[in-house]
């Protein structure tokens, strides 16, 4: 994978640097910065640390992403995770730019210390966390805001890289084992789509509620606190109104894996009397749906034919198939169902 933090050139003057400058517009009595840290950097976003221009000299987050997604995600910050009993970000607001689709969203920064689902600690503050986020009501205004993340979303998305992967079969530049896996990942699709109704019923029975979509470790901080440890939560880009299975997804890939136990235990201080099978199976099918999300953003972005635009969404596909299969397993579907 390319290092895209390579191709940029931060300016001699870091005052000078467009992170720098939009953050100036919303806060002209702002603090000098001596570094700026590149998190992310590709052609239509990019996240940068902007050390020392915050408040008492503290970093700043300053992301550049499309404004429609930026303006679902302050909205998060402001309008929701101020109401929970829980320590959260602060979103310090946006900064559109001109004649442009993007905008600069600048959040106060959640510190280096990494989440682990390793430790049991970490993952029963995360369990707690969720439960604690679907016991809040979410408004209406907010509601409207929110993109739909119910199974039809998915289904949407298995649907167009299942055409993609269509495609890709008589692709002159892939080798045997390489079209081989490819015709592996498309049946397991038709399978998946044969028992969809089911996962529809399923979900349809269990309440709509805020979904981060994205509950990962990368988007995940824990913090030490002077009575409790907290985590703090990021990156609401993918965030919707919908069923929260994939928050739920257990020992896949690099997701939380949040305690379900934990969470069962905080959604109960609202009455709330969902058994814990009903929520692992629903983590299963969490499991699914994300790896359904993953195939999709890796293949159907492609943008040319030759062997070097196919290798990226190839190799995904090899790490993705097998955890496929396991998914399939845990949620008791054969591929010739």
């Amino acid at each position: 994978m390319p290092n895209h933090a390579a191709k940029e050139v931060l300016p001699a003057n870091l005052h000078e640097h467009r992170a720098v400058k939009a953050w100036r517009k919303l806060q002209p009595a702002w603090f000098e910065t001596d570094r700026i840290e590149i998190l992310k950097l590709k052609t239509k976003s990019a996240v940068y640390r902007l050390s020392g221009v915050g408040p008492d000299g503290s970093a700043i987050i300053a992301k550049r992403c499309r404004t429609a997604t930026a303006v679902v995600e302050q909205a998060i910050y402001d309008q929701f995770l101020t109401r929970l009993p829980l320590p959260a970000l602060r979103c310090h607001g946006l900064v559109k730019e001109p004649e442009s689709e993007s905008c600069w969203l600048f959040v106060e920064d959640a510190g280096q210390q990494a989440y682990s689902p390793a430790l049991e600690e970490h993952r029963a503050l995360a369990g707690r966390w969720l439960g604690s986020v679907h016991r809040v009501s979410v408004s209406a205004t907010l509601q409207a805001l929110l993109p739909d993340r119910g199974p039809a979303h998915y289904l949407k998305l298995l649907r167009s890289a299942r055409a993609v992967m269509l495609t890709l079969v008589a692709s002159p530049v892939l080798t045997a084992h390489e079209v081989a896996l490819l015709r592996t990942v498309i049946m397991r699709y038709r399978a998946i789509e044969a028992r969809w109704d089911e996962l529809e019923q399923f979900c349809g029975a269990c309440p709509r509620t805020l979904v981060h979509g994205d509950f990962v470790i990368k988007n995940l901080r824990f913090q030490e606190g002077a009575r409790a440890p907290a985590l703090l939560v990021y990156d609401w880009e993918m965030a919707g109104w919908g069923v929260p299975a994939t928050d739920l997804a257990q020992s896949l890939g690099r997701c939380a894996s949040p305690d379900l136990e934990a969470y069962r235990s905080a959604l109960r201080q609202n009455g709330s009397q969902t058994e814990l099978g009903v929520l692992r199976r629903l983590a299963n099918y969490g499991n699914l749906l994300r790896l359904v999300d993953k195939i999709f953003w890796d293949t159907v972005g492609i943008g040319g034919e030759t062997r070097d635009f196919l290798l990226r969404p190839i190799l995904a596909l090899k790490n993705y198939e097998p955890q496929l299969a396991t998914a399939l397993r845990l949620l008791g579907w054969r591929e010739h169902d």
